[in-house]
């Protein structure tokens, strides 16, 4: 048996990978594995296996390999087989890539208005993650953490737009943040809602304070019933117009923007305009004059207003009723009543125009006529055009109505009124159903009715009658007529009693005696006559002669015919108040004793014991002196020094004679008629004595009883007035009055203000006085009853105070001259006006001053151009129509100095000194570069020198300083000098017309206060004249003579400036003094 044999060959396969390795963790997209080498392989595949089974291979033959499309979010397993040929090695072990987290898309934010949550959404990632959710508004950061692709967010702050991004993580990695997506929170809540409302317009504007967050807002205004209105509006407010009137809307706002409305929580509540008043009527009340105006109710309003206008007057009511009395129309007017409703804030258009009339008004200017014979009377007055017709009434004293009458005329006529009365007459006028008011009533006196009841007796010894009678209705007075044939008549006239003497009647007359009663309007008719007989007179007339300050009369007659010297012979005489004095003689006279002043008698002579028979003489009349003057009254007349001087009447004095007597001696008399008088130009401060006595005929009284008056004091003299302006009084002083207790000084301006002050001594002052007003001084002198006259007026004005501080600003200075800009306070006082004074001196030479000053101004400054170097006092005065003030207090000042002279600058540019002459009032020196802009300074000193080193320029200038500024700059020659501190020609300054030349002065100061003078010599010069100038001018320049051509000056006063200047002399000749080198001392030296 042949067995066959074969041989076969196996490859064996690779060897599993191992170390697998993998790198690039917590990639977006990419990772690689890394491995050990096999033995047997030939290539390498590496398969990444995601969670959802997706693979990506990668085929090598290296030991690593790298993957660029792995997808985000995945946990890859990663294994490596080995390969050779058709052989596949088993995989190796597994290895993890984690990638990173996908980004989250689609990111949706939300908002719950009503719970105020935000949500925010997005697309999840695969593989198990966790989400930081972050929001951002402003400076403020919410984070939340979630396993679910959706975050809400609580208590965000109202009105924000946050910022959302999402950021995934999973156990290894962090992903990239998404894509922000932001959302606005729902609007704040709205505050400060407030309605105006136009009521004319009825346009309502709402107000609110504007809310975080909010895109635009709507205003509501609702009612109960359903009645709205609204308006939107980006800002803060917004119009409603036309609300229906007469609601009461609750007005809300709501704030919105993209994701919420939200709605104000209080609501403000707003009545609208209230609706017009409709139905409208208005009746009129014309006894009252008054008219009831009344209305439908208009709603929303909860009071009206009536207003009735007329062209002259208006008349108005208010109420919260429909109905409204308008009071005290006044007669006469058409008005247009309108009705106005109102709630609190807004009143209606009016209503619709309803006309009224009012009551006519009463007639004026009522009138009446009356007949006296017919007993009528014809009233008239003046016509009312609003009037008809008119009504008259005529009412007697008695209440009796007499008579009316209705007319459409202006006058009416009345029969029948009765004798004696009074009637009151009322005209009305009438339209319509309508009067006016009664007029004010007029009264019309009738005629006065027929004296009755008439008797009386005849008086025999006065040769009259007295008559009397019953009084009658509606006499003011009677008269009397006695008739006693065609040639005899006589009366009398009473108008109170009812009794009345008819005198001067004539002897043995029948006489027809009535009488008629009288008033302001009429006569009555003559009474029934009376008659009466006189007696016969047959004796033949008498004398009667009364015999003063003797009570007695003497009476004489003649005898009668065939009388034997046996009658006797009776003298009657009755006074004037009645009473009887008598006496009887046979002969031809006798003397009636017991007579009295002040009374009239009539006297008779009878030769029978019946004075009624005709056995008497004709009665003979005569007066009696007056009695002394009583109840004698003095008043003084204080301001023109004169007296009212009044008595009572004497019944039979025809003129007075008053006397005063002075206490100085004056004597003034007055002579009248009356029973008063003013005694004028009495003498002030003086006692007189007043008497009055009365004559008649040939008599005279005795004096009455004296009365004293004390003229008032004598206005006082020696007024002089000081006004205090700084509280705008004015001090017055007078010489003092004697018997004067106090006085009274006053200050009348143009205008007729017064103003016054008061005291007992002789000066006093007036406060408050206007400033700038012209015022008349005058003081008046008081006893404590009476005042003088006011003195002769002082006139002075309140002038203004100067002003109370002046102030200076200097200005840059400019060509040596600086502008000193001064300024002061403005005056409180109207019209003012300032002027500016200066004086002053220049460079400090008390030989060169000057006095300047400005134009009165109404400013309150003013600029005045100074040279340099000098100084000054400024005043101010101001001024009104009043008056100047005095000047104000001074201000002393300097300008700026002048620039230096005599600058000399000595060294090189290492080190350099510069010296110069003193400028006046300088106090500092500065040396500068000139070549830069600004200048540099490089020193500056107090002194007249200054060292400089490391010089680096040759444009350097000097300038001299103090308070007030800077002076001009003086060029620095920067050549070195060879002879100190003057370089000039050592001959000095050229004579004028072949004199002696003038020294140039070279200055040392030695110490502070100790300075060195020198000079070359002058030909011709016996000797030279040193000038010492002290710049304050506190003194007077001091001059030195010199023999030589130096000098050292020792006891110059410290803190002092002072200029020197030397002349050369010789005998009578002297040169002209050299240009003036000004230094500043210091301290002086201890002593």
């Amino acid at each position: 048996m042949h067995i066959l044999h074969h041989h076969l060959r196996f490859s064996p396969a690779p060897c599993i990978p191992r170390n697998v390795t993998t790198d690039d963790q917590c990639e977006f997209n990419a990772g690689s594995v890394s491995w050990g080498p096999s033995d047997g392989a030939e290539t390498y595949v590496a398969i990444a296996t995601g969670l959802d089974g997706h693979t990506h291979q990668c085929l090598t033959n290296i030991t690593s390999c790298t993957w660029n499309d792995l997808h985000c979010g995945e946990v890859y397993t990663v294994v490596v087989q080995s390969k050779e040929g058709n052989c596949t090695s088993l995989p190796s072990n597994g290895s993890v890539i984690h990638m990173e987290p996908c980004v989250p898309q689609n990111l949706a934010a939300t908002v719950s208005c009503d719970m105020n949550v935000v949500s925010l959404s997005w697309d999840g990632s695969n593989g198990r993650n966790v989400y930081v959710v972050s929001a951002e508004a402003g400076n403020q950061t919410v984070e939340l953490t979630t396993e679910v692709p959706i975050a809400h967010f609580s208590d965000f702050d109202c009105g924000q737009k946050y910022s959302f991004t999402v950021t995934p993580h999973n156990m290894l990695c962090s992903g990239n943040s998404s894509t922000p997506a932001s959302i606005e929170t729902r609007p704040c809540p709205l505050a400060g809602i407030s309605t105006m409302q136009d009521c004319l317009s009825g346009i309502v504007m709402v107000t609110w304070q504007t809310s975080n967050g909010s895109d635009y807002y709507t205003a509501t205004m609702q009612t109960e019933t359903g009645v709205s209105g609204m308006c939107m509006s980006e800002s803060n407010e917004c119009s409603v117009p036309s609300l229906s009137c007469g609601y009461n809307f609750s007005v809300s706002v709501t704030a919105s923007n993209t994701q919420c409305n939200i709605t104000s929580t209080q609501s403000t509540s707003l009545q609208s305009v209230p609706c017009g008043a409709t139905n409208v009527s208005a009746v009129m009340d014309c006894a009252n004059s008054t008219a009831l105006v009344s209305w439908s109710a208009s709603r929303g309003a909860v009071q009206y207003s009536v207003m009735a206008r007329s062209s002259h007057s208006n008349v108005s009511c208010q109420t919260s009723d429909h109905s409204c009395s308008l009071e005290n129309i006044p007669c006469g007017r058409g008005y247009t009543v309108q009705v106005v409703a109102m709630n609190d804030n807004c009143s209606s258009v009016p209503s619709q125009p309803l006309l009224l009339n009012s009551a006519p008004c009463p007639p004026q200017n009522v009138s009446a006529e009356v007949s006296c014979l017919s007993n009528g009377m014809t009233i008239s007055w003046d016509a009312v055009k609003e009037g008809d017709s008119f009504m008259v009434s005529a009412m007697a004293d008695d209440g009796v109505t007499s008579g009316s009458c209705d007319t459409a005329n202006t006058v009416c006529s009345i029969s029948n009124v009765t004798c004696g009365n009074t009637y009151t007459l009322e005209v009305t006028s009438v339209r319509g159903a309508c009067r006016s008011q009664r007029g004010q009533g007029h009264s019309v006196l009738t005629a006065p009715c027929q004296p009755q009841g008439i008797r009386g007796h005849l008086d025999c010894v006065t040769n009259s009658a007295w008559i009397s009678w019953d009084a009658a209705p509606g006499a003011d007075s009677y008269t009397v007529l006695a008739v006693g044939g065609w040639d005899y008549q006589a009366n009398c006239t009473t108008s109170s009693n009812t009794t009345c003497e008819v005198k001067d009647l004539a002897c043995g007359k029948l006489y027809n005696f009535s009488v008629t009663a009288k008033n302001g309007k009429c006569d009555s008719r003559p009474s029934v006559t009376l008659n009466l007989q006189t007696a016969l007179c047959t004796l033949s007339s008498i004398t009667a002669a009364p015999l003063c300050h003797n009570a007695s009369i003497l009476v004489s007659w003649n005898l009668m015919d065939g009388d034997g010297g046996n009658t006797v012979y009776t003298v009657t005489a009755e006074a004037s108040d009645h009473t009887h004095l008598s006496c009887n003689n046979t002969g031809t006279s006798c003397y009636l004793t017991g007579a009295r002043c002040d009374l009239h008698y009539t006297v008779i002579v009878a030769a029978s014991s019946d004075q009624c028979s005709s056995l008497r003489s004709p009665p003979s009349r005569i007066s009696m002196e007056p009695c002394p003057p009583r109840n004698l009254v003095v008043n003084a007349t204080c301001e023109d020094n004169s007296a009212q001087v009044s008595w009572s009447a004497s019944p039979v004095a025809e003129t007075y004679h008053v006397v005063a007597e002075g206490g100085d001696g004056h004597v003034h008399t007055y002579n009248t008629t009356s029973t008063n008088c003013t005694i004028s130009e009495l003498h002030c401060d003086q006692q007189y004595t007043v008497f009055v006595s009365g004559s008649h005929g040939n008599c005279s009284s005795e004096a009455s009883r004296n009365a004293t008056l004390n003229t008032g004091p004598c206005q006082p003299d020696g007024l002089s007035v000081t006004f205090q302006c700084n509280n705008q009084s004015a001090v017055l002083s007078w010489t003092p009055r004697d018997n004067a207790v106090h006085y009274s000084g006053c200050a009348q301006a143009g205008s007729g203000d017064m103003l016054c002050c008061y005291s007992t001594d002789p000066t006093c002052t007036i406060q408050a006085l206007d400033c700038g007003t012209v015022y008349n001084f005058s003081v008046q002198a008081s006893d404590g009853t009476w005042n003088s006259s006011f003195s002769e007026p002082v006139q002075s004005g309140a002038a203004p105070c100067p002003p109370d501080a002046v102030d200076v600003q200097p200005l840059p200075m400019e060509m040596e001259i600086q502008v000193m800009h001064f300024s002061w306070t403005q005056i409180p006082c109207r019209d003012n006006e300032y002027n500016l004074k200066l004086t002053g001196r220049l460079l400090g030479d008390g030989e060169a001053q000057f006095e300047l000053s400005s134009y009165w101004t109404r400013v309150t400054y003013f600029e005045i151009p100074l040279p340099c170097g000098s100084s000054f006092s400024a005043t101010v005065e101001s001024r009104n129509a009043a008056g100047t003030s005095v000047p104000s207090g001074p201000l002393n000042d300097t300008t700026a100095p002048c620039p230096p002279s005599g600058v000399v600058y000595s060294g090189n540019s290492s080190f350099a000194r510069v010296v110069w002459n003193a400028s006046v009032l300088a106090t500092t020196y500065t040396v500068y570069d000139n070549s830069v802009t600004p200048k540099a300074r490089l020193c500056s000193s107090e002194g007249l020198s200054c060292s400089l080193s490391n010089i680096a320029s040759s444009n350097l200038v000097i300038t001299a300083t103090n308070a007030a500024g800077e002076s001009q700059t003086t060029t620095i020659t920067t050549s070195v000098s060879t002879q100190g501190r003057k370089r000039r020609d050592v001959r000095g300054q050229k004579p004028e017309r072949g004199g002696l030349w003038a020294p140039v002065l070279n200055v040392t100061q030695a110490t502070p206060t100790v300075i060195f003078i020198e000079w070359a010599p002058i030909d011709g010069a016996s000797h030279y004249r040193l000038v010492i100038r002290e710049q304050s001018g506190a003194s007077e320049p001091q001059e030195i003579t010199v023999l030589g051509e130096s000098i050292i000056l020792t006891d110059l006063g410290p803190y002092s400036a002072y200029c020197f200047s030397v002349s050369a002399q010789h005998s009578t000749t002297s040169g002209p003094e050299s240009e003036p080198v000004c230094v500043q001392t210091g301290r002086g030296l201890p002593q």
